[in-house]
């Protein structure tokens, strides 16, 4: 760096580093960088950042001083009135680069979109208790425990009652640990593996060391090889405390308390970190990890914590969410309360909506941002499956067109996943007030069709696996009770979450999409024996080939290479075909058939491998070999359910496309085939990237 600092900083001129790194590895230029920006910045301590700020020219601080202080750690202890004494006009640093530039008077900006929860019930709680409501979070279309489709699970806050002990005393691993709620945690994470092809998004948090320690250890001795292969991965399944957790993010956070009731039955008010000051903001940090559930796990009634008996904001602040998640979001509870107004215009809409028979809600959020207008479908009133948008005074309240109309609209409908979003402009009800509802009543239907697609698509993913769907139902009982017996060798543990089995779903031919065709496999005959293939390249034998590849591609194609060699060799009496084999019946393919953009692939003449967007499925319960399946095919596979469901992330669209086509399990070997045609759906049109990251089919 001493000798090359110009030239690496050209080459890469974007440098990702930790502040230490940066002081340490960078010469101390002054003009060395454009712009340094901090991340986290409520981590990091004014020293270290020091180093990094004097080697740039501009500086941005990007923090939440709600979140985790930088760690006391290995920090050098000194006694503050010797400080003041040797130099009576040293002022003390701010615990933060963050809060420094507070005080300092730096200018800021306000941050208040919130995109991470798909269920505003996760972030309401910290909104309300932190962020004094100023954070904007958006709805999602979650029906109701009325609703007449089976219990919706996977989403909002919930409540596990275990009957669990905290072992306070004692010496070796079980000391500060709760094994009955590991035990628990773990069975339920086994739970969720077992019931998905692919590893779930999930995470563990814990209130100290001891327990995150144990329930890791358990999980390593799971008989599934997927749980411990996704503890060791960068992005997979996490056991971390309240201190490091800061920064990940999974869709279901597992929280385990751990602490109980003692021998006399009273529940200490010692929560290790949390009963410290500023461990209300530790609790903060883990209670908005997770993007779509967060399950508590506890050995003690909200009621049982005695919160009015302490000062510590920490230990109050548990107690309220605790009660929480026992009770569940009421959106005029004071842990989420927010002013509400009357908007004559919106009840107007929504009255003319009742009046032409549509299930209609009004005013729907925990936030300043709301949906003004939810309508749902008449056979199904607690499922909303369109948001319509206003122009009123929250609307105009918002500063920047992409705030106003293009972002809510976006995160809605991708993010949120809600089937349809539409919106009615004020100039428009006034002039059009008929057209205005006929647009408003197609919506509804196209986007039941669309809530409805999306919904067997799921249920044919839950049914692929042939295990039993498990969900914590938390509507009909918000505190879920376990019971769990102690015995001689151990702990004897029956289920601690109430079960709801999942109505039996339908396959991937149950599926209606215009570009779906069912998979005609090519009938075997017998053309002639391995003679005629040991004599090639005579003529006479190659004709008689080029016949059969010609007869091949015409009925399954396009057809991969390597599939059409083992039909042609097996018509020929031959199940094992070495290289020089296949080769051999290659060079008989006509140039006719070969593409120059896909030679992997043999194509019918009439087809063009860019325009093609067909998928052909396997029926009666088969499954198509993926390394055989054109990587254009799987594209075609990934735009289709990608349009039956509105949008799909990475995983989502890879784990149902290959469903679609037959495959349960995603391999690494699957996995990359699978990658490699999602860059091609993405280069060739067939899919587009949005800007919320969700992948969408074009039309």
């Amino acid at each position: 760096m001493d000798g090359y600092a110009d030239l690496i900083t050209q080459i890469t001129p974007c440098v990702l580093a930790s502040p230490e790194s940066v002081s340490r590895f960078f010469p101390a230029t002054g003009d060395l960088f454009d712009i340094v920006v901090f991340d986290e910045a409520s981590q990091i301590r004014v020293p270290d950042a020091i180093g990094a700020m004097g080697r740039s020219n501009s500086v941005v601080v990007v923090g939440d001083s709600k979140q985790m202080p930088p760690t006391s750690f290995a920090d050098v202890v000194t006694d503050s009135d010797e400080v003041i004494s040797a130099d009576s006009a040293a002022v003390a640093d701010e615990e933060s680069i963050l809060s420094e530039c507070v005080q300092a008077q730096v200018p800021r900006r306000w941050l208040s979109w919130h995109y991470r929860s798909q269920d505003e019930a996760l972030i309401a709680f910290s909104n309300h208790k932190y962020y004094d409501g100023r954070l904007a979070s958006f709805p999602a279309p979650w029906p109701t425990s009325s609703s007449s489709q089976p219990s919706v699970s996977g989403h909002g806050v919930s409540l596990v009652r275990v009957d669990g002990h905290f072992n306070r005393s004692g010496r070796g691993r079980d000391l500060r640990t709760n094994i009955v709620e590991a035990r628990a945690i773990v069975g339920e994470i086994a739970r969720r593996f077992a019931a998905s092809d692919t590893p779930p998004s999930l995470g563990v948090v814990t209130f100290n060391a001891q327990q995150r320690s144990l329930i890791e250890s358990l999980l390593r001795d799971e008989s599934d090889d997927r749980i411990a292969t996704a503890l060791d991965q960068r992005d997979g399944l996490f056991v971390k405390n309240l201190e490091n957790v800061q920064g990940d993010e999974r869709d279901t956070i597992l929280f385990s308390v751990a602490f109980s009731a003692n021998e006399r039955g009273d529940l200490p008010l010692n929560f290790g970190p949390l009963s410290r000051a500023g461990g209300e903001r530790r609790l903060n940090v883990a209670i908005t990890r997770a993007r779509r559930e967060v399950i508590l796990f506890a050995s003690f009634d909200p009621s049982d914590l005695r919160a009015e008996q302490t000062s510590s904001v920490g230990i109050k602040h548990l107690r309220s969410y605790l009660q929480l998640a026992a009770d569940g979001i009421d959106e005029n509870a004071d842990e989420v309360a927010r002013p509400g107004f009357v908007d004559r215009h919106r009840e107007e809409i929504a009255t003319a909506l009742r009046d032409r028979g549509h299930v209609v809600q009004t005013d729907i959020g925990l936030s300043d941002f709301r949906v003004d207008i939810a309508i749902s479908a008449a056979d199904d009133p607690e499922q909303p499956v369109l948001a319509v948008l206003l122009d009123g005074p929250t609307w105009r309240g918002r500063r920047t067109v992409a705030d106003r109309d293009a972002l809510p609209t976006d995160v809605l409908k991708g993010l949120m996943h809600w089937p349809g979003v539409e919106r009615v402009w004020l100039p428009e009800w006034l002039q059009q007030r008929e057209t205005t509802l006929d647009r408003m009543s197609r919506a509804v239907t196209e986007a039941t069709t669309a809530a409805r697609r999306a919904d067997e698509i799921r249920k044919r993913s839950s049914a692929s696996t042939g295990v039993e769907a498990r969900a914590i139902d938390t509507a009909s009982d918000p505190v879920a009770t376990a019971a769990f017996v102690e015995t001689g060798s151990g702990v004897a543990e029956s289920p601690p979450v109430v079960l709801a089995r999942s109505a039996s779903a339908p396959g991937a031919t149950d599926l209606q999409h215009p570009r779906l065709r069912d998979f005609s496999e090519w009938s075997a005959r017998a053309a002639g024996g391995v003679a005629v293939l040991d004599a090639l390249p005579s003529p006479r034998a190659a004709q008689r080939i080029r016949e059969l590849v010609q007869e091949v591609i015409a009925y399954e194609g396009p057809i991969h290479r390597m599939r059409l060699v083992k039909l042609v060799a097996g018509a020929f009496g031959l199940s094992k075909v070495h290289a020089s084999r296949a080769d051999a019946i290659l060079r008989c393919v006509p140039p006719d058939f070969v593409r120059p953009n896909d030679r992997a692939v043999l194509w019918p003449q009439d087809v063009d491998p860019l325009t093609w967007r067909d998928v052909r499925r396997p029926v009666n319960g088969t499954a198509r070999p993926l390394e055989h399946v054109p990587l254009a095919e799987i594209a075609n596979a990934m735009a289709v359910v990608a349009d039956l469901s509105g949008g799909m992330t990475d995983e989502e669209i890879k784990r149902e496309s290959l469903g679609l086509l037959g495959g349960k399990r995603v391999t690494s070997g699957i996995g990359d085939r699978l990658s490699e045609a999602l860059a091609i759906g993405l280069s060739t049109g067939r899919l587009e990237r949005r800007s919320e990251g969700l992948i969408m089919a074009t039309s």
